[in-house]
C-alpha cells in the first residue's frame, strides 16, 4: 500500500505532491514550449496569473500531482488521475494522464511516477482499470505504458482544429494483474 503523508508520496528519485498556486511559474514555462502542447495538449496559458489560476485548480483535485525531484525539490512534471464517468461500468476505472519536463526525459522518472500513481489507484482508491490515452506519435509514452504492463486496447481519430490532419489517440489498458511492477 502506498502510504501518503501530508499529501506528500516519496519515491527513490522522485516525490509527488499536491499543486500549489506558486506552481503556476512551472506551468506557464511549459505552456510556451510547443513540444508539451504537441505531445499531450498541454494547455497555452496566455500570462502568469492564468497559469497560476491553472495551479489553483489543480490543488483543488484529489488526483492531481506535481512530480517532484529529490535532487533540488524542483517541479519537474506533473501526473493526474481522471474519473472516466458515473455510469455503472465505469466505477472503479481512471484515467491517468503526465507531463514531464524534456530535461528529465529517459531517466526513468516518469516510470517511477507512473509506478507510485498506478499502486495508489489499485491498493488506496480501489481502481479495477487505469486506462491511458496517448497520442500515436508519442513513442516514448506508448514504450512506457507498454513496459508498465499497459496493453493498446483502441484508437480514435480526433480532427485536430490546430492542423489540417486528424490526431489519432490510442488507448492503452492496465489492470491489476497485467501490472509489470510491485505493487505493494
Amino acid at each position: 500500500m502506498v502510504i501518503w503523508y501530508f499529501l506528500k508520496v516519496i519515491g527513490k528519485k522522485i516525490y509527488l505532491r499536491h499543486f500549489v498556486k506558486e506552481d503556476g511559474e512551472q506551468l506557464f514555462w511549459w505552456s510556451k514550449k510547443t513540444v508539451y502542447f504537441e505531445k499531450a495538449r498541454f494547455t497555452q496559458y496566455k500570462d502568469l496569473s492564468a497559469a497560476k489560476h491553472g495551479a489553483t485548480l489543480l490543488a483543488q483535485r484529489k488526483n492531481s500531482f506535481a512530480i517532484c525531484s529529490h535532487d533540488n525539490d524542483k517541479v519537474i512534471g506533473m501526473i493526474e488521475l481522471y474519473e472516466r464517468g458515473a455510469s455503472e461500468n465505469l466505477l472503479n476505472t481512471c484515467e491517468v494522464g503526465f507531463l514531464l519536463d524534456e530535461k528529465y526525459w529517459h531517466q526513468g522518472l516518469m516510470k517511477e511516477a507512473l509506478q507510485l500513481v498506478c499502486q495508489y489507484a489499485f491498493n488506496d482508491l480501489g481502481m479495477k482499470e487505469i486506462w491511458a490515452g496517448v497520442f500515436q506519435d508519442n513513442d516514448a509514452s506508448i514504450h512506457l505504458l507498454g513496459k508498465m504492463g499497459f496493453e493498446y486496447i483502441y484508437q480514435v481519430k480526433y480532427p485536430d482544429i490546430f492542423s489540417p490532419e486528424n490526431k489519432n489517440e490510442n488507448y492503452y489498458l492496465l489492470r491489476p494483474g497485467n501490472c509489470k511492477f510491485v505493487r505493494s
